[in-house]
Formats: C-alpha cells, sequence, structure tokens
C-alpha cells in the first residue's frame, strides 16, 4: 500500500473515530457491558460494537427490519445514544453524527477488543507502526476506551470494561458472531495484532493459495486474518463483522428490500455459500453468515 493510500485511510479512521468520540462522551450513565457485574474477563475478545452513522432512525429500521433487534434511547441530542438489543440482550449501540466533507464513509461499525491494560495496549500499537486516534480515556460506566489504526490504517478499539466482558457462548441468531481481517499482506497484520493483542496466530490450513490465520486467545479462536487477492484491487484493508442469520439468502434479499446493498452475494465456493456482505443505508459494510449449530461455544 503506498504512502497517500495509507494518509487517506488513516484520515478516514480519524474522522469515523472523532465521530464516535462524541458518542463516547454522551455514555456516561449508560448500562454496563456485562449486568450484574462480574469481574470476569476474556481479554482478546470483542466484546463491544459501536455504529456511527448519519441517520440513527434509519438505521434502527434497517437493523431492526433485517435482525430484529429493538432499540432503546438515552441522552438526547447531540449526546444521544441508542443500545441495540437482540432478544433482550446488548448487542452494540448507536451514535448520529455528520461526516465531514472529504469523509468518503458516512457510516461504520467500530469494535473494542477487551484488554487489561488500555494506556499500554494503546502505547504498543503505536510503538508498532499504528496511530492513536482517540487516547485512552475513563468512561463512567463502562471502563477505559480508546480508539487505535493499525499500519494499514484499520479503526478499531479498545476496552477495559468496568463490568467485566461477556461469557463466550455461540451466538444466536440476530446476535455478532464473527470478526475479519482483510489485508494486503495478511503476514504482517497477523505479525501486528498477535503482538498488541497476545494473540496465538494459527494458519488456516484450508487456504493453501493465499495466507489466512486465525488469531486465538484463551482458548478460543477470536477472529481471523485474510490476504486481500492482488487482483481486488478495489478491497481495503478493515475489519468486517458478522451478524448470524438463519438464511443468508434471504438475509441479503432482506438487506436489499429495505434500502442496504449486496455487496457480495451467497456464492457456494466461499464457505459453502453460507456468508454474504451487505451495506446499510448508509453505507457501512456488515456481514451475514449462516451457522450450523454443532454444539460448543465460539466466540
Amino acid at each position: 500500500m503506498g504512502a497517500d493510500s495509507r494518509r487517506a485511510l488513516v484520515r478516514n479512521g480519524v474522522a469515523a473515530a472523532m465521530l464516535l468520540f462524541c458518542a463516547v462522551r454522551a455514555m456516561a450513565g449508560l448500562p454496563p457491558i456485562v449486568e450484574p457485574p462480574t469481574g470476569e474477563y476474556r481479554h482478546g475478545k470483542f466484546v463491544w460494537i459501536d455504529l456511527v452513522t448519519t441517520d440513527v432512525r434509519e438505521a434502527r429500521r434497517f437493523y431492526g427490519g433485517l435482525f430484529g433487534w429493538t432499540f432503546a434511547e438515552t441522552g438526547s441530542g447531540s449526546q444521544s445514544y441508542t443500545l441495540a438489543y437482540q432478544a433482550g440482550f446488548p448487542v452494540g449501540g448507536m451514535a448520529e453524527r455528520q461526516p465531514s466533507p472529504d469523509q468518503k464513509r458516512h457510516a461504520r461499525w467500530i469494535a473494542f477488543v477487551s484488554v487489561p491494560d488500555v494506556k499500554a495496549a494503546a502505547t504498543a500499537v503505536v510503538a508498532r507502526g499504528g496511530v492513536e486516534l482517540i487516547a485512552p480515556r475513563r468512561v463512567e460506566g463502562r471502563g477505559d476506551m480508546a480508539i487505535m489504526a493499525d499500519p494499514d490504517g484499520a479503526p478499531f478499539g479498545f476496552i477495559d470494561s468496568a463490568s467485566g466482558d461477556p461469557p463466550d457462548y455461540l451466538a444466536e441468531v440476530g446476535d455478532w458472531i464473527w470478526a475479519l481481517y482483510q489485508s494486503p499482506d495478511a503476514s504482517s497484520a497477523a505479525a501486528f495484532y498477535q503482538d498488541i493483542g497476545d494473540y496465538e496466530v494459527v494458519p488456516d490450513e484450508r487456504f493453501p493459495d493465499r495466507r489466512h490465520f486465525f488469531l486465538v486467545a484463551g482458548g478460543y479462536t477470536r477472529a481471523s486474518l485474510a490476504q486481500i487477492p492482488p487482483e481486488r484491487t478495489g478491497l481495503r484493508p478493515e475489519w468486517l463483522y458478522f451478524v448470524r442469520v438463519a438464511d443468508v439468502d434471504a438475509s441479503a434479499a432482506r438487506a436489499a428490500e429495505l434500502g442496504g446493498r449486496i455487496i457480495v452475494a451467497p456464492d457456494p465456493a466461499v464457505f459453502a455459500g453460507r456468508i454474504a456482505v451487505i451495506a446499510d443505508p448508509a453505507g457501512a459494510p456488515v456481514g451475514l453468515m449462516e451457522w450450523e449449530d454443532e454444539g460448543g461455544e465460539v466466540n
């Protein structure tokens, strides 16, 4: 990736992070991630996710119609923040902010990884070529948080939850089930995240023709890293998060009916046709994954 492309990605990440920071300021008084608090931590797990969008009302209509989520709003005006629920359990937050004129992405999901020390993790990111977008700070009711960009310019967050982390479980339909990072150099990305997240990096032998890795922590596979094929010049380094659905074809079609866009349609040659990627009406990409429940726990 050239220096100009990387700077553009970082600028977009900064814009998204600054918009999310406005929402973070409104988080005081929100319920903790885990209630009642347990004080149990699963470092390396993605434990929270926020959507920054230009129209929360439209996002609620879209995600409610697609996944059956329900919503509750706290605060008002520029300090409003919306919690999304699936079957009564929180699955993420939403904040409405208008983008800057030069911001290409108008909406984005940003997920937070559990770490024992947010300041130390942020320092490690910078030392390894990443960028601190939002410095570590204490958010009342939530814990310590920071938003970073990796060396490719992709934003992600750190959190040390004040109440503990969610347990490991197999996600229900309508809940987040997977995190995928795509990079033009998956080996370098794997080395970076291994260092800053204390992950074990395990090669995925199912893809002998290209580099693909799993990030493992606490005995669980937390995410995967995939190599972007050279011919896919339109793909950029970024995190993509997947929601479990009962029928990926029906869910992709429903997303289009609700005003979204199908970016990657289900393909029998890719994960047996059980994944798709869509964009919501404001442009935020979301993965859809159809998962056969074979018992056990994931995430």
